[in-house]
This record gives C-alpha cells, sequence and structure tokens, in this order.
C-alpha cells in the first residue's frame, strides 16, 4: 500500500530519471513536509547516492525541523547506531508492546520533532527501525493512528 508519489519515484529511479524522482519528492515533502517522513528519506537517499552533497544538507536540515531524524550523508567506518543504543526507549517501547495505540502514540512522539530542529535527532538507521516498529504495529494489532506517518 505505496503512497502514489512514492511509486512514481521508485518508477522513475528504475528508469534512470534520478531528476524527475526528486523532483516529485521535493514537490511533496513541500506541501506536506510533517507527513512525509518515508518521502524525505527517499529524497535523502536520492541525494546521497547521486553524490549531491549541497542538496542532501539542505533537505537534512528542513527533515530535521519536521521530524526528529539526523540524516548522515556519509556513511560511519564503525557500526550502525541501533534502537538498543537507547536503552530507557526500548524498555519503554517493550513496556508499551502490548498496549498497541500507546505505543504507537510513543513512537510517532519520539519522530516528530517538537523543538524546531535543536535536537540532534536519532540517527537515520535508529529512526528507520522506529518506523518498521510502527508499520509492525500497523498489521498485526489494527492499530489505527495515521497522525503524520
Amino acid at each position: 500500500n505505496v503512497e502514489p508519489t512514492l511509486q512514481l519515484a521508485e518508477i522513475m529511479l528504475s528508469m534512470g530519471l534520478e531528476q524527475g524522482a526528486a523532483k516529485a519528492l521535493v514537490e511533496y515533502v513541500e506541501a506536506h513536509p510533517g507527513e512525509a517522513v518515508y518521502h524525505w528519506l527517499k529524497l535523502l537517499s536520492i541525494y546521497r547516492a547521486g553524490g549531491h552533497r549541497k542538496d542532501f544538507e539542505e533537505t537534512a536540515a528542513k527533515l530535521r525541523k519536521q521530524f526528529n531524524i539526523q540524516a548522515d550523508d556519509s556513511p560511519s567506518a564503525g557500526e550502525a547506531p541501533t534502537l538498543e543504543s537507547f536503552p530507557r526507549l526500548a524498555e519503554q517501547i517493550q513496556r508499551t508492546w502490548a498496549r498497541p495505540e500507546e505505543c504507537m502514540a510513543y513512537l510517532r512522539h519520539l519522530l516528530k520533532d517538537n523543538r524546531d530542529g535543536e535536537r540532534m535527532g536519532f540517527p537515520q538507521p535508529v529512526a528507520e527501525e522506529l518506523l518498521l516498529l510502527i508499520e509492525v504495529l500497523k498489521r498485526t494489532s489494527g492499530a489505527t493512528q495515521s497522525v503524520g506517518l
């Protein structure tokens, strides 16, 4: 159940039309900035893969104003951080997992920026884990929260 703009971007990328895919995603995130986390991340991956550092940095800064995510354009030499790097958060997720609506609200709260981009943000791999957990909750529990993510 992929959003049409993301689907279009994927099709364009498969045809080698990176600029067209990026343009479609830029238009979407500008129209829906607080609801487009997957679009932001896809746009960043296009810029990262294409070596468009300036576009990446500008987009990462805009993303941080909407979501609590710190995107990095250079892969780290060490192991990527995981949710386990944040034991207090992992424990809270475990405590609320049996209450899907509460857990989903907590996960969404973690991802949404509430300090106008002033927080460092979660490393992108951790944010992607949080998004995955939201998707698992949606599919396995029937949880229906749909705000923003």
